[in-house]
């Protein structure tokens, strides 16, 4: 499941560059303004794609721990309880 956002990062940037590129090959108007586009999205893209998959992996650490501690909380106030 973490690769997705990966490959549709890679999908997009090669449509949109390729796109660029065949704009200035062609000479078309603003064909470096679409390829800037391009390249912007697509690291916009591509950092959030790796964001999503750094965060995924920080999140099941940080939800294995918050288990832990309200595992800890339930059995002290099940001993405080039966005093």
């Amino acid at each position: 499941m973490t690769r997705v956002p990966i490959w549709y990062a890679l999908a997009f940037a090669v449509i949109w560059l390729g796109y660029g590129l065949y704009s200035i090959l062609t000479n078309q108007p603003s064909a470096y303004l679409i390829l800037a586009i391009g390249a912007g999205f697509t690291l916009v893209l591509f950092a959030t794609a790796w964001f999503s998959n750094w965060l995924m992996k920080h999140y099941r650490h940080v939800d294995k721990q918050a288990k832990e501690i309200l595992a800890k909380k339930a059995q002290a106030t099940a001993n405080k309880g039966r005093n």
